[in-house]
């Protein structure tokens, strides 16, 4: 519980795009509706109630940790709302947060979340079944730990695993880094071989070689339904973009 999270303040690029009423009190945290703020793309609530059981609020909590290892030119957060001076929380003073904000989603969000992922089990273990963790895996972070997914492998957690490309050109062209495909195909067969709760996105793949992929996929990590509740996501120009371009 003495864990100090570097949690990155709401950035004035990022408050073009975030709703007044969703900024809470010091304007470090926000809540958002993810049928509202994406467009409707994200399919969090349905995969969460499916797959949980759990009917999730309209809004979710989101905690943004500092730092990122992907440099993708889309993102809406911009790396003002990724590199700038992060406030340090204990975990007992963002489970406060999240609380007090009537959320049943906690979302720990970057960035890149799981550079921290030896940490999460800190807030999921102070949460009751009533209460939701999600965060997201890009499986190229690092090379997960099995006991640290072992930790994270409970029955109120739910993950988004995003591919963010599915050739080199596409990877590179989306996230700016070089993919280390062996790194991301070693992690997704720890993900499902620690039973780790997840589903899959796929942003601005390359849509010819998206079939072949999948196959690839389930073929690899053994589990037939590992792409049952995967989506693609398209890119949204985001007015916070545009201004950090200016």
């Amino acid at each position: 519980m003495n864990y100090k999270w570097k949690v990155v303040p709401l950035c004035k690029e990022q408050l073009l795009d975030i709703d007044p009423e969703d900024v809470l009190p010091g304007g470090v945290f926000r809540t958002c509706d993810v049928y509202k703020s994406g467009g409707g793309y994200d399919k969090f609530p349905s995969i969460c109630e499916k797959r949980l059981g759990i009917k999730t609020y309209p809004k979710q909590f989101v905690a943004q940790l500092y730092g990122c290892h992907l440099k993708c030119p889309y993102c809406y957060v911009t790396p003002s709302g990724i590199w700038n001076k992060p406030v340090k929380y204990t975990t007992e003073e963002l489970l406060l947060e999240f609380f007090e904000s009537g959320c049943n989603v906690f979302h720990l969000m970057g960035g890149s979340p799981a550079l921290y992922i030896e940490h999460w089990h800190e807030i999921i273990d102070n949460l009751s079944y009533k209460y939701v963790f999600h965060s997201d895996l890009l499986l190229t972070e690092k090379l997960y730990d099995p006991k640290v997914l072992k930790s994270i492998a409970q029955l109120n957690c739910l993950y988004a695993v995003n591919i963010k490309g599915l050739t080199r050109e596409d990877y590179l062209k989306n996230t700016g880094v070089i993919l280390n495909t062996n790194l991301l195909m070693a992690n997704l067969r720890l993900l499902v071989k620690y039973k780790v709760p997840f589903y899959v996105t796929f942003t601005n793949p390359d849509m010819k070689y998206y079939d072949k992929y999948c196959e690839n996929m389930v073929d690899y990590t053994g589990k037939d339904d590992l792409l049952e509740d995967s989506f693609v996501i398209d890119l949204i120009e985001y007015d916070a973009v545009e201004a950090y371009k200016v």
